[in-house]
């Protein structure tokens, strides 16, 4: 539970310092702490704690498939403008 409490902070962390960057799509798409495309990986993870933690077989299947989609189309978006 605390492990998803700290998840959820580092994500409004993100937005603050997304909101008072210059707003480009590298600070859309760019890591925190070490961990990448911290946007779409930090909530994910931060259900995904949640779901171990109720021992919720429903919901850790349902954060499985939305961090496959959610975060394989943001890496492939930082890919795209890496180029």
């Amino acid at each position: 539970m605390r492990l998803s409490i700290a998840l959820m902070a580092l994500y409004e962390i993100y937005w603050i310092r997304y909101f008072r960057s210059g707003k480009t799509m590298e600070d859309f798409y760019s890591s925190l702490l070490g961990i990448p495309v911290a946007g779409a990986t930090l909530p994910v993870l931060a259900f995904l704690s949640l779901a171990l933690y109720g021992k919720n077989i429903f919901l850790g299947i349902a954060v499985l498939i939305l961090g496959i989609g959610h975060i394989g189309i943001h890496w492939m978006h930082k890919k795209e403008i890496e180029k």
